[in-house]
């Protein structure tokens, strides 16, 4: 995989190579800033509806596909490092073989994309999305006929550097959709529960301010995560993904991290989620910093791509299959499912498999090589 460019360690970054990053990072970011929204957005974060109102309440992205009973609920791709938009297309096409995309995106949808964009890192280190599986998602949208596509995320480090490091940014330039970088004004509350969380069923959140505008226009939305090790919840995937969206001192919850992610897994019910194996950080995560913190396809040794329409399910197989680890241990799995299935009960479109092999004896897991 090509490291464009860039000078390439296998050791920690010193002091002084932080700060010549970091610097080099400003003057990306300052350059990407000046074009994205102008060039390719023409109304800015001004075209979107923030509206007045101040409150949210979950909604299910997922209720409106007219997906099949039968169908496959994990597709995966393996291919090469320079294949990543073929693999992206073969996993969708997996999923719904006649119609691909179109199976989820309809004609006039505003799209929403979320990627995990969380740390000023270039893209061969892992810790963000790849921006060319971010570039394969727009593209499929737009094809399907999506009348917008936004992409966004609410970075733990400074935004501007971090969709410029990551690439990112140039992608949704060059492929004319709407990148949304969060300011302080943008977030408004969502309402998960009228009461309290009860901290002894797992729960954490009641209200919690979210990024609003993006939400609140999307008709779909598609989660793109990567895969990587986590120090606080062993791993972050597609379900840890929707911290993104969170404002406020989200940091608080690392102490209950697991609750945190299965209220994620609960408040956000995606379209489609599609999990970025293209280079899977194996340790030191969430951030790395190392080549050899990271291996294409994890355990599978090839670049891979994974699309899903059940989250936890995807989360379970990626967990064991890439990065080599027991799901039976990873406790948010269990609190995400449990929650979910009481939204089922109540007749809620979701799908949320505790254990993948359900779906490989069903044969409901399918593969392909690009």
């Amino acid at each position: 995989m090509s490291n464009e460019g860039l000078a390439v360690t296998d050791q920690p970054l010193t002091r002084r190579e932080m700060l010549v990053r970091g610097a080099g990072a400003v003057a990306a970011a300052g350059a990407f800033t000046a074009g994205a929204f102008w060039l390719h957005d023409p109304t800015g974060q001004a075209g979107l509806d923030t509206g007045t109102r101040k409150e949210l309440v979950p909604k299910n992205f997922f209720a409106e596909v007219d997906f099949p009973q039968s169908a496959p609920r994990i597709s995966i791709a393996t291919g090469g490092a320079d294949q990543t938009e073929q693999m992206v297309r073969a996993a969708v096409a997996g999923l719904a073989p006649s119609r691909g995309m179109a199976q989820f995106i309809s004609p006039g949808d505003v799209v929403l994309i979320k990627p995990n964009v969380g740390f000023d890192r270039p893209p061969y280190l892992g810790a963000t999305t790849h921006p060319e599986v971010v570039r394969g998602v727009i593209r499929l949208c737009k094809e399907a006929g999506a009348r917008r596509v936004l992409v966004a995320d609410n970075p733990i480090e400074a935004p501007e550097a971090c969709f410029a490091r990551s690439g990112i940014g140039d992608v949704v330039q060059a492929e004319g959709a709407g990148l949304f970088v969060p300011t302080t004004a943008d977030f408004v509350t969502l309402v998960l529960r009228s009461r309290r969380p009860d901290r002894l069923q797992g729960e954490a959140l009641d209200r919690w301010p979210v990024l609003g505008p993006p939400l609140a226009q999307a008709t779909k939305i598609i989660g793109v995560a990567p895969i990587k090790d986590h120090n606080l919840c062993s791993a972050s995937m597609n379900l840890k993904n929707w911290y993104g969206l969170l404002g406020g001192r989200r940091d608080q919850f690392h102490q209950a991290i697991h609750d945190l992610i299965s209220d994620l897994a609960l408040a956000f019910s995606p379209t489609l989620v599609i999990a970025d194996a293209t280079r899977v950080m194996m340790s030191n995560g969430p951030t790395g910093g190392r080549l050899s913190d990271v291996r294409p396809g994890g355990l599978l040794g090839r670049a891979a791509v994974v699309a899903s329409v059940d989250p936890v399910a995807c989360d379970a197989w990626c967990y064991e299959n890439l990065l080599g680890r027991d799901p039976a241990n990873l406790a948010y799995l269990d609190l995400a499912s449990r929650k979910i299935a009481l939204q089922i009960a109540q007749g809620a479109k979701r799908f949320a498999e505790r254990d993948w092999r359900v779906y490989a004896r069903e044969g409901r897991i399918v593969s392909a090589a690009v």
